[in-house]
C-alpha cells in the first residue's frame, strides 16, 4: 500500500539525468524540425549546440560536483 501512496503523491525525487533527457528531447526537436522545413540540417546545429553546452554540462556539473 505504500508504494500506492507514493505513486499517487509524486514523493520520489528526480533521477540525476532527467536534465539531460529533456535537453536531448529539445534537441531532436529543433533537429527534426530543421529536417522537416529544409530537408537538411541548416539553422538548428546552434541551438542544439548552445542546448547540449549548457543544458547538458550544467547538469553534468550539478551531479558531479555535489558528491
Amino acid at each position: 500500500m505504500s508504494m500506492m501512496n507514493e505513486a499517487m503523491h509524486d514523493k520520489g525525487e528526480k533521477k540525476w539525468w532527467y536534465g539531460i533527457a529533456m535537453m536531448i528531447m529539445f534537441c531532436v526537436f529543433f533537429l527534426g524540425m530543421d529536417f522537416l522545413m529544409t530537408g537538411k540540417i541548416t539553422w538548428s546545429i546552434w541551438p542544439v549546440a548552445a542546448v547540449l553546452f549548457f543544458g547538458v554540462g550544467f547538469t553534468l556539473l550539478n551531479k558531479f560536483g555535489r558528491e
